[in-house]
């Protein structure tokens, strides 16, 4: 290319070298300078022509790999897009699994403590069973040795079926309890399905 404005100005002064020159009988050593001069630049002419158009034919590939470039380019940003797009919806639905799980921790620790109580009240109940139950076997035996004797006693007969009443009402308060301890603890299960 960057012969190409000498072998234009070669041209050139042959070209005015020969219609500078006479019609008919010139020096035939300066024409036939003349005519190699014309012809070795017809020649660099079609060389330069040629060496435009290959570069005009690179420049065309390069704008198409450029071309190219872009497109695949504008397919990388879109893919980029989407992607960013998914990572942000996995954020969303990992902060409300996040949250849910919190809520269920908050549930569980407010049954935990609801099983503690139960449980507590349920030693309590199970304590005052025991009790009731010492009480029954001291009035059984006292109303036993009683009746052995063939001295019926009302007051010793009550007393002993208040003190069985008061042994099933406690029995069945623990029963209760853990009736309610299953039932906290089967709640989430049931509730979560």
């Amino acid at each position: 290319m960057t012969q190409f404005p000498k072998i234009q100005a070669r041209f050139d002064a042959a070209l005015s070298i020969i219609e500078g020159a006479p019609a008919g009988g010139g020096d035939p050593e300066e024409t036939k300078k003349l005519s190699a001069d014309l012809a070795a630049a017809q020649k660099s002419a079609e060389a330069a022509n040629a060496a435009v158009k290959a570069a005009q034919g690179d420049a065309k590939s390069a704008q198409k790999e450029l071309q190219a470039a872009k497109d695949d380019a504008e397919k990388a940003s879109k893919s980029l897009k989407k992607a960013q797009d998914r990572v942000k919806a996995l954020e969303k639905e990992l902060a409300e699994k996040t949250d849910g799980q919190e809520a269920q921790r908050a549930a569980m620790i407010k049954q935990i403590d609801a099983l503690d109580k139960a449980r507590a009240n349920s030693d309590e109940n199970l304590d005052k069973a025991r009790q009731y139950n010492k009480h029954l076997k001291k009035l059984n035996s006292n109303l036993r040795k009683a009746n052995e004797k063939n001295l019926g006693n009302p007051e010793l007969i009550n007393k002993s079926l208040e003190a069985e009443l008061e042994q099933i009402k406690a029995q069945r308060d623990v029963d209760l309890e853990t009736v309610n301890g299953i039932l906290a603890r089967l709640t989430p299960l049931v509730e979560g399905a």
